[in-house]
């Protein structure tokens, strides 16, 4: 996100352990596993552990935590959950099509082939709501949501899976004061460390605060903050070891986009603040960063005429501001940048309150390569609201279809490098309402992973959506 050049008021949490979840059951089965509750900031020292130690030796860890160590290894079994001896995957069922099969090999799925799907609920029935996802150089994938806990309300949730669709460990934050909590967006190293940006209640009646969190890839918090400035954020990426956060900062009687690059610790190494001409509320709500170390960031800028224009900005490493582009009738999505190339998705308008979703892909230096829309079959909104690109071209982009009257669905599409369409998945919820796809990842074997919000009942009850494809 982008706020203004200041030292930020931060309470630094010393290192909290997550519990692990014990891997097991099958993976089309409902996730309801509550994590450790991390409760609101006090200040300290920043902590940080050795990413390369044993877990079981962390002094950190809950002393009933323990293993048991046998002189012969485990034997394989093969339908358990857990990858072990020779095989290939194994997603805890007996499932022969699902890309895992029953001898434990990895099959051959057919373009856009479910592998598996996984449902996450709070302790309490209520709007569970899903963030984002991002998967390390291993597979191993990560969301975030805002789930609702049955005695500390809506907490911001991380959760890890195997390739398989196993969940590994949950860690849940709680402000500390029953009030909303939520995890928006996450982003991972190769190495599987994870950062996650979202907001955090820590003092009852007064609004939630900007959050940052990291974990380690056994779930242990090395370190997370809040602070009280005027600022959101809304999406992050990996600059190396580094990352970047974009939202929004108010400013006045303004509200303007805000791009911040941290340091592996969580310390700010540059801010920049976009005003849009007319003033206005101006937003950032997705970013990038290519292997030179480009920012790209999107998002919507206001105008004195027709609303709302999709904004696309370019940074260089430094922060040193480079192109940018405007779109008339844009509605806020999402970006991908990948070796000189980005990706951007978002909506816009078509009349009568309508919108189609809107894709397009740039050079590097900003030129417009192509653009096209998606135009549902119901003919009334439909909109990106996520997109990811993969090495050696392609992409797939993710958002809602209107199928109905107040019914929308997910829509997941594969496309290759020049837009041509591969695969298309609608996904409907269980009793109508709106779902929607919120964020979107490849795969090191070529797969993809999506989150998104699936109705229970609307208005009332919702869960979290995960699901794998096939290439």
């Amino acid at each position: 996100m982008n706020w203004l050049a200041c030292v930020p008021v931060v309470a630094l949490l010393p290192l909290v352990a997550c519990q692990p979840t014990p891997p097991g059951g099958d993976g089309e089965s409902t996730t309801t596993t509550e994590g450790t509750t991390v409760g609101p900031t006090t200040v300290g020292p920043a902590t940080t552990v050795d990413p390369t130690a044993d877990p079981t030796e962390d002094p950190t860890l809950d002393p009933t935590f323990t293993t048991t160590s046998t002189s012969e290894p485990p034997v394989p079994v093969c339908g358990d959950g857990v990858v072990s001896g020779d095989e290939e995957c194994d997603d805890g069922n007996q499932v022969d099509d699902d890309c895992c099969t029953t001898a434990c090999t990895k099959g051959q799925p057919e373009p856009g082939q479910v592998c598996w799907t996984a449902i996450v609920e709070g302790s309490k029935n209520g709007e569970d709501l899903a963030g984002g996802i991002a998967v390390d150089a291993a597979g191993e994938i990560y969301i975030a949501a805002s789930v609702v806990d049955m005695a500390a309300g809506p907490d911001a949730r991380i959760q890890k899976f195997d390739p398989s669709g196993v969940s590994q460990w949950t860690q849940q934050y709680d402000g500390g004061v029953n009030a909303a909590d939520s995890a928006i967006r996450l982003a991972a190293e190769p190495s599987g460390f994870m950062v996650a940006v979202g907001r955090q209640t820590i003092a009852q009646g007064q609004p939630g605060l900007f959050w940052l969190s990291k974990c380690t890839p056994t779930g242990q918090l090395v370190w997370q903050f809040t602070d009280a400035a005027p600022v959101a954020g809304a999406a992050i990426a990996m600059a190396g070891s580094d990352f970047v956060v974009v939202g929004n900062i108010k400013q006045a009687q303004d509200t303007d986009g805000l791009v911040r690059k941290f340091d592996e610790n969580g310390g700010e190494i540059w801010s920049r603040v976009h005003v849009g001409a007319s003033g206005g509320l101006d937003s950032l709500s997705g970013v990038a960063v290519d292997g030179a170390g480009n920012v790209y960031a999107v998002g919507r800028e206001s105008t004195d005429t027709q609303g709302f224009d999709l904004l696309i900005l370019q940074y260089g490493p430094d922060g040193a501001p480079g192109w940018m582009d405007t779109v008339d009738g844009g509605v806020s999505g999402n970006d991908w940048g990948l070796d000189g190339v980005v990706y951007v998705a978002g909506r816009v308008e078509t009349g009568g309150g309508f919108a189609d979703a809107w894709l397009r892909k740039y050079d590097g230096a900003g030129e417009v390569l192509w653009t096209d829309t998606f135009v549902g079959a119901f003919g009334q909104s439909d909109e990106a609201t996520a997109i990811a690109a993969v090495a050696g071209g392609g992409f797939v982009a993710a958002g809602g279809t209107a199928v109905g009257e107040d019914d929308v669905d997910l829509w997941i599409r594969r496309y290759d490098a020049d837009g041509g369409e591969i695969w298309t998945d609608v996904v409907a919820g269980m009793n109508g309402g709106v779902d929607s796809a919120t964020d979107v990842a490849f795969t090191p074997d070529g797969g993809v992973v999506v989150t998104g919000t699936v109705t229970v009942a609307p208005d009332i009850n919702s869960d979290v959506w995960v699901r794998k494809y096939g290439p």
